[in-house]
């Protein structure tokens, strides 16, 4: 038997357990997952999240979560809506297929439906020392970015490195699809859920003070106030590998802003990847250049966007505009080709091909 521990219960921690039980599943292999879950030091996302096609499917695979019994009170992502990126047109949409559809949910709620499935093991505690502590053939780290020793990681490249979060407390049933809207500041996301909307208002504070984005942030999404308030790092960590047998994963791994609901498709790699080192004895040399390199590649499409601008001349586009962008050979052969049946990172070709026209046409 093969013990499978995590450590947290967030995003990372969740889609850590499903991809663990779906992969010892595959192989019809006896593993036990054991979840430690720390509410008070390692509390759940605040937020809505968005998913890409994946994520959905693995959910309603392992907790067989369905429209109909939707405990995690999931709304559909039939695309991206962006709104003021580019100076040709002030709204252009990345669609999902029709037979194809992402997902929105509220993390705290597919944190409950983990935590209380029958086949994971769940041990309240909390954990200071995982190689000591915790008895597994491997340990997957998801206790978030605090109490990082920032010289085990890189920085990574982007404009933005704060948030403002809040909600309107009212279900929106014409919203199908994420919003990203850009704004003099940076941009913001616009997520529906069951009940609500949930609204994220990224900006750099270096360059916008918190009192100046907090009252555009009300103002121009005509909400009454701030709920949650965070500043950040983007980084990736020089080896996801620590100890002997334990792995980081989810924001204690790496970090780079969600303007392309990036990190559950990173989250599912790298469980993935790391698996592999206990069912197939790979090298973890080559799955930590592996997951470096997804992460840059990340940072690149991520970047590509800002290389556009949006409808407003400021300060921040300005800014956004001047970091420095070094596409690789991939990159820039999908771009000028417009190659469409080819992958880059977590995204397939049309996903270029839909950008490029929403910002020259």
């Amino acid at each position: 038997m093969k013990r499978i521990a995590i450590i947290g219960a967030g995003n990372s921690g969740c889609m850590t357990a499903l991809v663990t039980y779906a992969a010892c599943e595959e192989r019809k292999l006896n593993c036990e997952i054991l979840i430690y879950h720390d509410p008070k030091n390692n509390p759940i996302e605040l937020v809505g999240q968005g998913t890409v096609l994946g994520p959905p499917k693995l959910i309603s695979h392992v907790l067989g979560i369905n429209w109909y019994n939707n405990t995690i009170d999931a709304t559909f992502k039939t695309g991206i809506l962006y709104e003021g990126w580019g100076k040709k047109r002030k709204k252009f949409f990345h669609p999902f297929t029709l037979q194809d559809v992402g997902i929105h949910f509220v993390p705290e709620k597919l944190s409950k439906a983990i935590l209380n499935f029958k086949d994971f093991t769940v041990i309240e505690k909390k954990i200071t020392n995982p190689e000591k502590e915790i008895d597994a053939d491997i340990i997957f780290d998801c206790r978030g970015r605090n109490d990082r020793d920032k010289n085990k990681y890189d920085k990574l490249l982007s404009p933005i490195n704060s948030v403002l979060i809040g909600k309107k407390n009212k279900r929106n049933i014409n919203l199908t699809y994420t919003r990203t809207v850009a704004t003099p500041n940076g941009w913001t996301f616009v997520i529906p859920n069951t009940d609500s909307v949930s609204y994220g208002y990224l900006y750099n504070n270096k360059i916008t003070s918190k009192e100046t984005a907090t009252k555009d942030y009300l103002k121009r999404f005509n909400l009454s106030e701030v709920t949650h308030e965070l500043v950040f790092d983007n980084y990736i960590a020089k080896n996801i590998f620590t100890g002997e047998r334990t792995v980081l994963q989810g924001n204690k791994c790496g970090f780079l802003e969600p303007l392309e609901a990036n990190s559950i498709d990173l989250y599912i790699k790298i469980c993935t990847c790391a698996l592999d080192i206990i069912f197939k004895n790979e090298s973890k040399i080559r799955i930590n250049n592996y997951i470096r390199s997804e992460m840059k590649k990340i940072e690149t499409f991520i970047l590509w966007h800002y290389q556009f601008g949006s409808q407003y001349d400021t300060e921040f586009w300005e800014y956004a505009k001047s970091l420095p962008f070094k596409p690789d050979k991939e990159f820039i052969r999908i771009v000028e080709n417009k190659i469409l049946n080819t992958k880059y990172g977590q995204w397939e070709g049309y996903a270029f091909k839909y950008w490029l026209d929403g910002v020259f046409s």
